[in-house]
């Protein structure tokens, strides 16, 4: 595979909605993992697109939400598995809307946005995500960024996207973190900034989000904002995803290895071992870029 190729197969997933961070309904659920596959060369898309500009326009997306930062924001409710939309959803979710709930305000943005039991309506969706957003709510805050960057209902604009994704960021909210990463990595609404990137997918990552530890991985693998390609590093990332059924790492491992030597390998295979462990991404690759900085 060469690395026009690696660049190209980024994961490209771009969700408003948090499988798993905030409730698990499969009406709901478009925050899952998929990745693009490999496209001719600058003709990479996604459902959610996002311009990738390293020089040579490639196309890619971003995945959103989540965040590391001091801003005020509403917190999460508990994952729930429930469906949102059983039986008269308008009925079940307005009234609370009206009386301020910010979760039910969430829920109707998107039912109108997607004409989820009720006429399409992308100003009514979007009117409902800000009250949601305005709230400090994090999923509404990357929905309203996902509409700007998608030009949805509003005339697109990467920089009210950015400001938006940066907003839910900044509360901790990984899928938010990931595409502010994406952002930053393709130049989109913003200087391009790998070092951001690698700070942002870093964040998300450490929360177990895989889709910006496979992009952090491919960070280290092609050596962007950094003096050259880290093969140790992008091993410890991508292996224990390539355990967990990833495709996309599946792919690039097989790229990888034959390309380190005996020695790489077992450093990436203690690498690895250390980022499985719960919380320890962020320790394990501060301990080995030590290492191999001396």
């Amino acid at each position: 595979m060469t690395q026009e190729r690696f660049k190209m197969q980024r994961t490209t997933v771009f969700a408003w909605w948090v499988a798993g961070s905030v409730l698990m309904a499969s009406s709901m659920a478009f925050a899952a993992e998929p990745v693009e596959k490999a496209k001719p060369k600058h003709t990479e898309k996604s459902t959610h697109h996002v311009k990738k500009d390293e020089k040579k326009q490639v196309k890619k997306a971003v995945v959103g939400a989540a965040a590391v930062g001091a801003a005020a924001a509403t917190a999460l409710p508990q994952a729930k598995t429930e469906d949102l939309y059983a039986g008269d959803g308008l009925g079940r979710w307005l009234p609370k809307a009206e009386k301020g709930d910010v979760f039910a305000q969430y829920v109707l943005g998107h039912m109108y946005c997607v004409g989820q039991g009720v006429p399409k309506d992308a100003a009514q969706g979007l009117s409902w995500y800000q009250k949601a957003a305005d709230q400090g709510f994090a999923p509404g805050q990357l929905a309203i960024g996902t509409l700007y960057y998608n030009g949805e209902g509003v005339k697109q604009d990467y920089s009210l996207a950015a400001k938006w994704f940066r907003l839910a960021a900044d509360t901790g909210y990984d899928r938010a973190q990931s595409n502010l990463a994406s952002m930053y990595f393709s130049g989109s609404g913003m200087t391009q900034d790998y070092g951001q990137a690698m700070k942002w997918y870093r964040a998300a990552a450490v929360q177990g989000y895989a889709p910006a530890q496979y992009n952090l991985g491919l960070m280290y693998l092609e050596g962007n904002g950094m003096p050259k390609p880290d093969l140790v590093a992008a091993y410890g990332l991508l292996r224990p995803l390539v355990e967990q059924g990833n495709a996309a790492a599946t792919v690039a491992m097989k790229d990888l290895s034959p390309k380190m030597t005996e020695a790489q390998i077992t450093q990436g295979q203690n690498l690895a071992a250390k980022i499985r462990e719960k919380n320890r991404l962020n320790a394990a690759l501060d301990d080995y870029e030590k290492v191999a900085s001396r």
